[in-house]
C-alpha cells in the first residue's frame, strides 16, 4: 500500500490580514497626531492692476533702496548700516516724505532671517510701503 509522505508544517506569520492591520495602524496614528500649522509672514499684497491703475515713474527722492548682501550686511542707498541705524534712517525718511517707498533687495545667498529682521525693523519704524525683490 502506498502512503503519501507527510508534509512538514512550517511555522510562519499569516499575511492575509497584514494589510488590514497596517491600514488600521495608519488610520490610528493619523487621527491621533497633532499637526502644527506653520505661519508665514503677514504681508498684504496688492491686487492685480485694473484699467484704472495709473502707472508712474518714481523719483529718486520717493524711493529708498535697502540691500542685504550674502554676508548679511545691510546698506541703505549704498551706505552700510546696522539694524538700529536702519530704523533711525527709516524714521527720518518717513519724516521727510510720508509716502516713501522702501525697496528691499536681498541676495539669493543671503539668509532668510536677515530679510525678516529688516522687515521687522521697517514695520517698527512705521514703513507701510515696502517693495520686496531678489537678485
Amino acid at each position: 500500500m502506498f502512503r503519501p509522505k507527510r508534509r512538514k508544517l512550517q511555522a510562519g506569520v499569516p499575511s492575509a490580514s497584514m494589510a488590514d492591520c497596517a491600514f488600521l495602524m495608519l488610520f490610528f496614528f493619523l487621527s491621533t497626531t497633532k499637526f502644527d500649522a506653520k505661519y508665514g509672514l503677514g504681508i498684504v499684497l496688492p491686487g492685480p492692476p485694473t484699467e484704472d491703475t495709473e502707472r508712474r515713474r518714481l523719483e529718486d527722492d520717493a524711493l529708498t533702496r535697502i540691500l542685504i548682501n550674502r554676508e548679511g550686511l545691510i546698506s541703505v542707498n549704498n551706505d552700510v548700516v546696522g539694524l538700529n541705524e536702519l530704523e533711525q534712517r527709516v524714521r527720518a525718511a518717513l519724516a521727510h516724505n510720508p509716502e516713501m517707498i522702501f525697496m528691499l533687495r536681498t541676495d539669493r545667498q543671503s539668509k532668510y532671517v536677515n530679510m525678516v529682521d529688516v522687515l521687522d525693523r521697517l514695520r517698527v519704524a512705521g514703513a507701510s510701503r515696502v517693495n520686496l525683490s531678489t537678485n
